[in-house]
């Protein structure tokens, strides 16, 4: 084929074959080399590398480029003020120029990722900087026409082929060769006219950027950019009615989206960042654009409090009601009050503050959530709280099921169970918000944002007023100071007795608790789990009151003393009083749950050994009636803490005094919240104060002006809303009628805690042993707000000084004994969250509570983070700081370029790749046996660095990148194929759902359409969980129920719940492996391998 005349890519007959056999023969015949001249519109290395040992032998290449034209069919309409003839030509070559360049870029980005598709990459630009080459590109018109033309006039093969590696060798073409000196020259005279009339194109410029090095920064905020610029790029700038801050509106944009795609939303943005506002702009969104009614659900003290101000201000037309209104409207089947102003139906959207409140599914607000929320479709809701995670992360799971329908909703994020998938975590990390495990999901469902979060990506955000004016965000710096007082300088000997009755470090304890244990008591040995657990948490309920105040202590031996009593009368009677309050026990550390376990009765089991319960109960009773005279002998006056209190009062006063530059800052100064858990402490705190503040001259500021709150009666005559107005009237904006300044202390449980806004005080004393930090959070934010007025604020801690490691010691072993007795009886779901993990835990607990009594402020500057948490919200912040400075940098960034630096935590690579419109994250370790990493939030911890982090890339090391990347490609690819198999992707349906739905589809009836016989029945074949089932369980009795009769409740149960057909996602298409593309990657090396 020396004078090739006619090429279609068929049986062998490739233009590759015809223009190197012509090229070898001119090579072979001429005295001197001939050039090479190339018309085509559109280029590619794999189509050079053919050839590029032949034409870097050539004389000369001259490369000329252009826009192929449009198809008719694909040829646009011409606009009004479009330019018209060849200008309009010129116009749509352009745009298509611009199309041949970003497909060049598109295409060079697809190349693989390997030493071989380097080194021809190399090859390329190699010939492209010698000096043989010169590359131009046609950009007045259209250019259609291909050619190849060997100079002197040895020929031309013209046709459809492209200078690609298709074009050459695969595509069906038709290209034909003349050698015709005549046409020859002809033709060589429309090329040079061409390439005079063509501009100079850096086709070498597109392809180097593959091998530039950049600094570790720039790859960090690619892969960023992958995981957020789509969204980021949505975010709109439109202002709603209420003014927010910056990162406020941020979040609001977050929040709307995750509500329009999962039908609800958790904000739980640290404790006085104002997640209030962020609500209050969607529903003011659903009520006034929408024209739609929404429902705000909130503790009393704020539906009374803050949202009746937030409504008089902005004048939004929102529906407010408690917790207990919910609990017992009649619509919602609870009770028999008419609390919703509305019908359930006509409500939208669904505004929950505190939202907490509602984490244990069990309870009766959360069922009437439950029932408010059910429909066709579900109502949109949003959750909002500082501490979704209270006692263990299935608080979190439980209030995320309040909108995440399914167990299988996040399948097409990899994640086939999110009961499984909250175990997985709950392993490793039972109390923590962030665990890496659930990374994906947090960042699917929830903002989060905390302090140091917006102190370091806001700082300059601008917040106003009440009174109008504009103040850059700032927040006090918390100041912890620890108080010691001693428990043994009243009663030597007490706590070593107590401790010894409680729960002493050897054999059993004295105390059996029998009465809260009757199950143990059984003659075939199995106690009931439930009663268990209560065991467990009456022991610990018993130690905190004993830490608490002697009153406290007191008056639980007293109500104990008397509960033994009405036990013996009921058992002798035949009647087990019933231990039903094990759920409020759970959700309290207050009095009121104690006094609900002689609250029903059940008949005494037959095989009950009596005889030695009574025993038991009898000998329990006289230690706790020695307890409780023994701890009678304290009084306020003689009470260590109670002086340790006065005390501290005293110097706040004299501080407040010292620093203040008038009557109102020293009045501010002064101003301190007292908490206690409990109301009794409450009450013994309030009468001493108030006896103290009479006599102790350093303490005179303070007297009439001591206020107390412990529930949502009055106390002394006030109001819980005039104490509270009356403390901080400034920053809690009271009505004109309630604006005096009252109170200076404010004694109060934890009812004060949420959701109020005390700034205009700077001190709290938190009186109690923090047994649980997160605690301590929600209190710090009443007074560490946006637009306090203080420069710091104080928290003191009292901890009881020489036994606080033994009280600490007996907290742990009471989780320990109590996790070992689950254990040992096969608990499937711990009674208590987490005591699973007691060690671990309360390992974290004693941390935190060391760290508060060496002063460490941290816990409240991370809002109760981790120290390494991150959140989704960091990462989208970093982009949009990023994107301020190196903005088209990081878009334009091409595919499969990488960086290094030394300081990671481990050594290995870290790769950002796409399939698609998907992105994946892999780690890779340089061990080649340690396993590969897939958790985003551990890449993405593991690619976090700075804009000041040093590229480092040690010889080798770079190289090593392609070996890793093709075990990471395998294992991207294997993981999209498993999600390709439709059986992989189908999620457990527990038996009793296929149970049922078999019932409803053997036994519909005539009562019940086919339409309607088909939705219950697939709405029950769906991966319910525990508490879903439990309630079918209670009427699915097909041996006991007529068949009509039992559906008939089955589909009362689905209807009660809110069941929906579930929709299985759709299986992924099949794809090849070199469809997993690199994006970018990154070198990570320890600092002791650097």
């Amino acid at each position: 084929m020396s004078h090739p005349e006619f090429v279609d890519n068929l049986d062998g007959n490739t233009l590759e074959r015809a223009l190197r056999e012509r090229l070898e023969h001119l090579l072979g015949t001429l005295r001197e080399p001939p050039s090479a001249s190339i018309a085509t519109g559109y280029f590619n290395p794999g189509g050079f590398g053919r050839l590029a040992d032949v034409l870097r032998r050539a004389e000369g290449v001259r490369l000329l480029l252009g826009a192929e034209p449009l198809p008719a069919a694909r040829l646009p309409e011409r606009r009004l003020g479009d330019p018209r003839g060849e200008r309009y030509e010129k116009q749509l070559a352009d745009e298509e120029l611009e199309g041949a360049e970003r497909k060049l870029r598109r295409d060079r980005d697809r190349l693989p990722f390997s030493e071989p598709s380097r080194a021809a990459v190399r090859e390329l630009l190699d010939f492209l900087d010698s000096g043989k080459i010169e590359v131009r590109r046609y950009e007045h018109r259209f250019l259609h026409g291909k050619a190849f033309l060997f100079s002197g006039k040895q020929g031309v093969l013209a046709g459809s082929s492209n200078f690609t590696l298709a074009g050459l060798t695969s595509n069906l073409e038709l290209n034909l060769g003349q050698y015709q000196p005549s046409v020859v020259e002809r033709v060589e005279e429309w090329f040079d006219r061409l390439w005079n009339d063509a501009s100079p194109y850096d086709l070498a410029g597109i392809y180097k950027e593959q091998f530039a090095e950049h600094p570790p920064y720039l790859i960090y905020l690619r892969a960023l950019w992958e995981r957020y610029g789509g969204e980021l790029e949505e975010e709109s700038d439109d202002s709603g009615r209420i003014r927010l801050t910056r990162f406020q509106t941020d979040g609001v944009f977050r929040g709307k989206r995750i509500l329009d795609q999962y039908n609800g939303v958790l904000v739980a943005d640290s404790v006085g960042l104002g997640k209030s506002f962020i609500a209050a702009e969607i529903f003011t969104e659903v009520i006034e654009r929408n024209r739609q009614k929404a429902l705000l659900i909130a503790p009393a003290q704020l539906r009374d409090g803050m949202w009746r101000q937030f409504r008089r201000r902005y004048q939004v037309g929102i529906e407010v009601v408690s917790f207990e209104q919910l609990a017992s409207d009649r619509q919602l089947g609870q009770g028999d009050a008419s609390a919703l102003g509305s019908s359930i139906s006509d409500y939208s959207l669904v505004v929950i503050d505190e939202a907490h409140a509602f984490r244990n599914a069990d309870t009766k607000r959360a069922r009437a959530l439950r029932q408010l929320l059910r429909g066709d479709p579900p109502r949109k809701v949003v959750l909002l709280t500082a501490t979704p995670v209270n006692n263990s992360l299935w608080d979190l799971y439980d209030l995320l099921t309040y909108f995440v329908g399914h167990d299988a909703v996040f399948a097409d994020r990899g994640i086939p169970s999110l009961k499984e998938r909250f175990r997985q975590a709950d392993k490793e990390d039972p109390f923590s918000l962030s665990p890496d495990t659930l990374f994906d999901i947090l960042d699917a469902t929830t903002v989060r944002r905390t302090r140091h979060f917006v102190q370091r990506f806001y700082p300059n955000d601008n917040f106003r007023l009440q009174d109008g004016t504009e103040v850059t965000i700032r927040f006090p710096d918390p100041v912890v100071r620890s108080r010691n007082y001693d428990l043994d300088e009243v009663l030597p000997g007490f706590f070593d007795e107590f401790t010894e009755i409680l729960d002493s470090d050897e054999g059993e304890p004295r105390l059996t608790m029998a009465r809260y244990w009757p199950t143990r008591y059984r003659r075939d040995g199995v106690p009931d789990a439930r009663e268990t657990a209560l065991v467990g948490l009456i022991r610990s309920g018993l130690l905190k009151r004993f830490e608490s105040s002697a009153k406290a202590f007191v008056q639980t031996m007293s109500r104990m003393v008397a509960a033994h009593d009405d036990f013996v009368r009921a058992v002798e009677a035949g009647v087990i009083p019933s231990s039903d309050s094990l759920a409020a026990l759970r959700e309290t550390d207050s009095d009121e749950a104690w006094d609900e376990l002689l609250s029903e009765g059940e008949p005494v089991e037959d095989d009950l050994d009596t005889a030695r319960l009574i025993e038991d109960v009898q000998s329990d009773r006289a230690l706790l009636e020695r307890l409780r005279v023994r701890a009678s002998a304290i009084r306020t006056e003689n009470d260590p803490k109670l002086k340790l209190l006065a005390e501290e009062l005293a110097r706040i006063a004299a501080e407040a005094e010292r620093k203040g530059i008038s009557e109102r800052d020293i009045r501010n100064r002064r101003k301190v919240l007292v908490f206690s858990y409990f109301g009794d402490t409450v009450e013994w705190i309030a009468e001493r104060l108030r006896e103290v503040v009479e006599t102790d001259r350093r303490l005179a500021r303070y007297r009439g002006r001591i206020a107390v709150v412990r529930g949502t009666d009055s106390f002394d005559g006030i109001t819980r809303s005039d104490a509270v107005f009356g403390f901080a009237p400034e920053s809690t904006e009271a009505p004109p009628a309630r604006c005096e300044d009252r109170f200076d202390i404010l004694v109060t449980t934890d009812v004060l805690a949420e959701g109020m806004n005390l700034q205009q005080c700077g001190r709290i004393i938190n009186y109690d042993l923090p047994w649980n930090p997160m605690r301590l959070v929600q209190r710090h934010g009443r007074i560490d707000r946006i637009g306090s007025p203080h420069e710091k604020v104080f928290l003191t801690c009292v901890f009881p000084d020489r036994q606080l490691e033994a009280l600490l010691a007996l907290e742990e072993r009471i989780r320990r004994k109590l996790a070992q007795a689950a254990a040992s009886i096969g608990v499937e779901q711990p009674p208590i969250p987490g005591m699973g993990q007691t060690q671990q835990v309360f390992a974290d607990d004693r941390r935190q509570i060391e760290a508060l009594r060496g002063g460490d402020s941290s816990l409240f500057e991370r809002g109760g983070e981790g120290v390494h948490a991150h959140s989704g919200e960091e990462y989208r912040q970093e982009l949009r700081k990023g994107i301020e400075r190196w903005g088209d940098q990081i878009r334009d960034l091409a595919w499969g370029v990488g960086s290094g630096f030394v300081g990671g935590a481990c050594t290995g690579h870290v790769f950002c790749a796409r399939v698609f419109d998907r992105v994946f994250m892999r780690f890779v370790p340089a061990e080649p046996d340690a396993e590969i990493e897939r958790d985003t939030l551990t890449c993405l911890g593991m690619l976090s660095c700075t804009e000041h982090t040093e590229r480092a890339l040690p010889e080798g090391f770079a190289e090593g990148a392609y070996g890793a990347w093709e075990r990471a490609r395998r294992d991207i690819y294997d993981e999209w194929m498993r999600a390709t198999d439709p059986a992989a992707l189908q999620p457990s349906i527990r038996p009793l759902f296929r149970a049922a739905a078999d019932h409803v589809r053997m036994h519909s009836g005539p009562r019940l359409s086919v339409e309607e016989r088909d939705r219950v029945a697939d709405a029950l074949e769906a991966p319910w969980g525990i508490r879903q089932e439990r309630r079918l369980r209670e009427v699915f009795a097909p041996d006991r129920v007529p068949p009509g009769e039992l559906t008939r409740k089955i589909v009362e149960v689905v209807n009660e719940l809110g069941l929906q057909p579930w929709k299985p996602p759709e299986p992924l298409d099949p794809i090849e492996e070199e469809e997993v593309s690199l994006v970018v990657w990154m070198g990570v090396l320890e600092e002791s391998v650097a």
